[in-house]
């Protein structure tokens, strides 16, 4: 049930790191993210902000949140060269934030339909 255009992004950022593309991983990392804020309606002028606004839209837990902040710097330090936060964006980096962004959209899209399913199942 994940969005089209939130798996788009995110199976470009999984096909980048399968060729060691990490730099690539990442932006697409935190592309995948900037679709997930447009998909439940985050507002801010920037993904800081949006990932903030997703605080009061979505309920997963507080680290998913943190975390999501994190891979939005990796994304920053992919993109931009006065930013550095983390110390390289290598596989070590990449393979971190694909595993954590999976974690994400379990929490976001699968769990809710899930539960929906189950629900259903009730008389």
């Amino acid at each position: 049930d994940i969005p089209a255009n939130v798996l788009s992004a995110f199976n470009e950022a999984l096909t980048c790191h399968a060729n060691q593309c990490y730099v690539a991983s990442a932006i697409m990392v935190r592309k995948t993210l900037e679709e997930l804020c447009k998909d439940r309606g985050a507002s801010g002028d920037n993904l800081k902000a949006r990932i903030a606004s997703l605080r009061i839209r979505i309920v997963i837990p507080q680290e998913l949140l943190d975390g999501m902040d994190d891979l939005r710097l990796l994304g920053n330090d992919a993109a931009h060269l006065e930013s550095r936060v983390f110390d390289e964006i290598g596989q070590q980096e990449i393979e971190a934030a694909v595993e954590f962004t999976k974690e994400v959209l379990k929490a976001i899209y699968q769990y809710a339909a899930l539960i929906a399913r189950l629900k259903a199942l009730k008389k």
